[in-house]
């Protein structure tokens, strides 16, 4: 069982402005929701407040099961990362703590051979043990063969930058969607792979039984992939966030009718606010030439503070030209 939970979440850029503003949505088990929306509108600072890496400022972040996640930067890699390095960046907390204790010590043990060294040494492979390691290398033995066609033996120590974007990817998908973890946060997972990578994505996604978030712009792997939508609509206060619960068949047609419902909502609303201030207007004028109307004017001057303090409805997102 796992699920993600998002209650308003309200997060500000180091400059001030607001980026997100309430964001909230529900993903349940077992469920395939896509995150979409205009560049900019905050998916990746989401996904990192999910994540753990930032926080937000106000708003709270629930979940159940252990999360896996595969952050943007995965096929973006040009620095002396290696194969091993790149399967590490998604194991668990614990694993990656051992495996660099674990290369410390032994490139310790390479300049000192002391007893002090050997006993640091010991200490950083019975962590290894306890945590794992050595049950995971079977296990990465079966993704690299799957994503590279190559044994970990071979794959471990190879620079990750002279893989293809596509084969970073692909490794990092396949070590996730064959783990443990039970909830899956996957940014652009398909950036960078080839038509039948990407066809496996859409099905690895589908038929899997974890739950998955995963942020996307390509309609094709939305369309095939996702049973939930969640969009990140861009505002004047930040982005705030609009939950379609079907999949992309419907979208659109959902999206329209929301949009319809929001511009009669402020459409009405406008209306009234012009109203009350005309009685307002009106009554004020009364009361100067009679006091019996004065009780009458303060509660509609009470009535319009109220009204303008509540505010108005939602506003229809921001209409983005693409082309």
């Amino acid at each position: 069982m796992a699920h993600l939970e998002l209650n308003d979440i309200v997060y500000f850029l180091p400059d001030g402005r607001q980026l997100l503003n309430g964001v909230g949505f529900r993903v349940g088990d077992g469920a395939k929701t896509a995150l979409i929306g205009p560049n900019g509108t905050g998916k990746t600072t989401l996904t990192r407040i999910i994540a753990g890496d930032e926080t937000p400022d106000e708003g709270s972040v629930s979940s159940s099961g252990s999360l896996g996640v595969m952050r943007q930067f995965v096929g973006q890699l040009r620095d002396d990362s290696t194969v091993r390095d790149l399967l590490l960046s998604v194991a668990s907390p614990p694993v990656r703590t051992a495996a660099a204790a674990l290369d410390t010590a032994e490139n310790t043990m390479i300049e000192v051979d002391d007893e002090k060294t050997q006993m640091k040494y010991a200490q950083a492979l019975s962590d290894w043990g306890d945590v794992g390691g050595y049950d995971l290398e079977p296990f990465w033995d079966k993704v690299t063969t799957a994503a590279l066609g190559m044994p970990f033996d071979r794959a471990k120590w190879r620079a990750a930058s002279t893989l293809s974007g596509g084969e970073q990817k692909r490794l990092v998908l396949e070590a996730l969607f064959a783990g443990s973890d039970n909830l899956l946060l996957l940014d652009e997972p398909d950036n960078y792979l080839d038509v039948p990578g990407k066809r496996w994505l859409e099905s690895t996604i589908r038929d899997s039984d974890k739950s998955v978030l995963f942020i996307s712009h390509d309609r094709e792997l939305i369309a095939n992939a996702a049973n939930r939508i969640v969009t990140l609509e861009p505002g004047v206060s930040g982005a705030t966030s609009w939950v379609h619960g079907g999949g992309f068949a419907t979208y659109h047609a959902a999206r329209e009718d929301r949009n319809a419902r929001l511009d009669e909502l402020r459409r009405r609303w406008d209306e009234e606010l012009v109203k009350l201030r005309a009685l307002v207007l009106r009554l004020r004028e009364k009361a100067k030439f009679n006091d019996g109307v004065a009780a009458r004017y303060h509660a509609s001057q009470t009535r319009l503070a109220k009204f303008e303090e509540a505010g108005p409805p939602e506003a229809v997102p921001l209409k983005q030209h693409v082309t």
